[in-house]
């Protein structure tokens, strides 16, 4: 038995330190998309794709960003001021090669063919703009004729290779919202008839924004899975897991709610750290309280309405169109509580059999000792690393 519980505390550690290893992998050299738009109309279609501008840059040029590129405010407007003509202009081919590869557009069986054009760069060394975690944006316009009498739906395949899904406004008389997931099916825009003309379905998928919510979690939010777990290991049992979870989820959708609706914001590079933190406190924590007290559910309800800061920074900078907030703040929302539900079901289908014998005391220590370390480790990382 012994020996069956030392096993299962190495397996605890190797998960918990290959999500550590995956979290560092997914801050590399990703190609980050931040927000697109497409119109169609009098046998034209013009498209928008704002990306990082440090995704463009190569990664053994001379001026890489300080720090891991892609971190809040490592590739701001001070980063852009620093490179040269000929960066920008090998930044302005990476963009086209990419959006060549990813930004699969179609009607009636053709691939639409499309011209570049980069608007920020009406001189030669641009002043970027910055989305909310301080990296600037390079803005590429597409744009390109409609087949000739050719008509039906406007198809758009996302390519993307770094598995980032694509928001896309749909403009138009109304416009629409969609969530794209890489390397899925085609998805209709609109549809053209043969005289150029365009007809938008109304309304944005709640399914496609239950998905996005589910994946911030699993397999991408390893910081949350480590807040869950450590929840989990205070008192695994399912009224106290319950009292707490139902703290943490009313709280996180109220922050949720009011960043979205923009009634506040925060910056990610303050609402980040303190994330990694409560993660830290949590672990260490349960290496003294041994169940649940009051204050601790009080607590929790307090770290929640900070993490639900941290999952509105998904979809702060997409700039929701005015009525149509409810669908993406609802769907996102339920996709999370799936993904949190999935983590908890998966620590008890992991450790049923072992919750009831003592000796799942020193697997409950090392693995929120595990827990804190992790959450020290990103808060050292998001502040000075």
């Amino acid at each position: 038995m012994i020996d069956s519980c030392l096993g299962m505390l190495r397996r605890i550690a190797v998960i918990l330190f290959a999500l550590l290893a995956l979290n560092g992998l997914a801050s590399g050299h990703a190609m980050k998309q931040v927000r697109s738009e497409i119109s169609a109309g009098n046998g034209q279609w013009q498209a928008s794709v704002w990306l990082e501008a440090w995704a463009l840059y190569p990664e053994d040029g001379p001026k890489i960003p300080k720090g891991t590129p892609g971190d809040p405010g490592t590739a701001g407007k001070a980063w852009v001021a620093t490179l040269e003509e000929a960066d920008h202009s090998t930044m302005r081919k990476v963009a086209a090669e990419f959006l060549d590869e990813t930004f699969v557009l179609t009607l009636d069986g053709q691939r639409l063919k499309a011209e570049y054009h980069y608007p920020d760069y009406a001189e030669p060394k641009p002043v970027l703009s910055e989305n909310l975690e301080g990296n600037a944006l390079v803005r590429i316009d597409l744009s390109g004729a409609l087949p000739d009498k050719a008509s039906g739906p406007l198809l758009l395949a996302w390519q993307d290779d770094e598995d980032e899904p694509l928001a896309l406004l749909i403009r138009g008389t109304e416009s629409r919202l969609l969530r794209l997931t890489a390397r899925a099916p085609a998805v209709e825009l609109m549809t053209i008839d043969s005289s150029g003309g365009t007809t938008i379905e109304q309304g944005s998928s709640l399914w496609q924004w239950i998905v996005s919510g589910f994946v911030h979690i699993l397999p991408l939010g390893t910081d949350h899975i480590c807040f869950i777990l450590g929840l989990f290991f205070l008192q695994p049992k399912w009224k106290p897991l319950l009292m707490q979870t139902s703290a943490f989820t009313l709280a996180h959708s109220i922050t949720l709610a009011l960043v979205v609706l923009k009634v506040f914001t925060v910056p990610a590079s303050v609402v980040e750290p303190m994330i990694a933190l409560s993660i830290a406190y949590v672990g260490i924590e349960n290496l003294w309280v041994k169940e649940l007290k009051p204050w601790r559910v009080g607590l929790v309800f307090g770290l929640g309405l900070l993490h639900g800061m941290g999952f509105a920074s998904v979809m702060q900078d997409l700039d929701l169109p005015e009525g149509q907030v409810l669908k993406p703040l609802v769907g996102f929302n339920l996709g999370v509580e799936f993904g949190q539900v999935t983590v908890l079901a998966t620590a008890f289908a992991l450790t049923f059999w072992m919750i009831r014998k003592p000796q799942f005391g020193a697997v409950r220590k090392v693995a929120s000792c595990l827990i804190g370390l992790m959450g020290l480790y990103w808060t050292w990382d998001r502040i000075w690393g």
